[in-house]
């Protein structure tokens, strides 16, 4: 039996967003300070390079460039530039709210939180794990927020401006608050990872990507992604993922924590 700590830095891995996580869905689980990454994903229609850090044990920042193949990049059809897929970029943040103890961990976190808002998404999840058994659960807002699985936006309750999430894109570099954890609706989502070796890691989740948002994804014919991930070693994985049953993806994840990776060196009198 694989004993897997909660948050591993050899028993997690990066998600499709370049964030710690399932496959598509986040999770409340973060490296340790100076740990840091670079996530390579190829899906239908996006393919993204992401940049991933954590300055502090609380923290993980990330910063994408993202390629659209079913959008082109400009609307003028004489103009041979417009003709490339659409290229967008932005950063993505997750903060801990609480390490996990006799309750679950919870962190939140924004998705695409500057700029055009192509991936603009909130959430709140949590996070349990018991020996080779990581547990998730959160609730979505914006980019994965599945119409279809949506309940009534809680924070309604203390704001009605909750209720109004903008749809036009912002330009780069700009903060848009007033799309945070706004909406109608919210998306509840659930998934596992088990590990059953120090190689093999296995991801289902309840996927609430939505299909209804800014990128036009295949149609789904399920609400659920399966993933395995394969540490070629400490630094290298390679995943495999079908997502909500319409198309398959793959993503290289280089990872590395300086404070494990260096060779920690002591003292030795010299010999007389």
């Amino acid at each position: 039996i694989v004993s897997v700590s909660a948050d591993s830095f050899n028993f997690n891995s990066y998600n499709n967003h370049g964030v710690v996580g399932l496959i598509n869905m986040p999770t409340a689980r973060l490296y340790e300070e100076s740990a840091f990454g670079l996530t390579i994903y190829d899906g239908t229609p996006d393919q993204k390079i992401i940049l991933t850090s954590n300055p502090f044990n609380w923290m993980e920042a990330s910063f994408f460039y993202a390629s659209v193949q079913n959008r082109r990049y400009c609307t003028v059809s004489s103009d041979p530039v417009c003709k490339q897929d659409y290229k967008d970029k932005g950063f993505n943040l997750k903060l801990r709210l609480k390490e996990e103890g006799i309750f679950p961990a919870l962190a939140v976190g924004l998705n695409d939180f500057a700029g055009t808002g192509l991936y603009s998404s909130e959430y709140i999840v949590g996070s349990y794990g018991k020996n080779n058994l990581d547990i998730h659960f959160g609730l979505g807002w914006g980019a994965i927020n599945s119409l279809e699985h949506g309940i009534k936006n809680p924070l309604r309750y203390l704001d009605d401006r909750f209720l109004d999430r903008p749809k036009e894109f912002g330009q780069g570099g700009e903060f848009e608050s007033n799309r945070y954890f706004s909406g109608k609706e919210a998306s509840p989502f659930f998934g596992i990872a088990y590990s059953l070796n120090k190689n093999i890691l296995i991801k289902v989740e309840r996927d609430t990507t939505s299909e209804n948002f800014n990128i036009k994804y295949k149609n789904p014919s399920s609400e659920y992604s399966f993933g395995i991930d394969y540490a070629i070693s400490d630094n290298f994985t390679i995943g495999l993922s079908h997502e909500r049953g319409a198309y398959s993806s793959v993503k290289l994840i280089y990872k590395n924590n300086p404070k494990l990776s260096v060779k920690k060196y002591k003292y030795q009198k010299a010999a007389d």
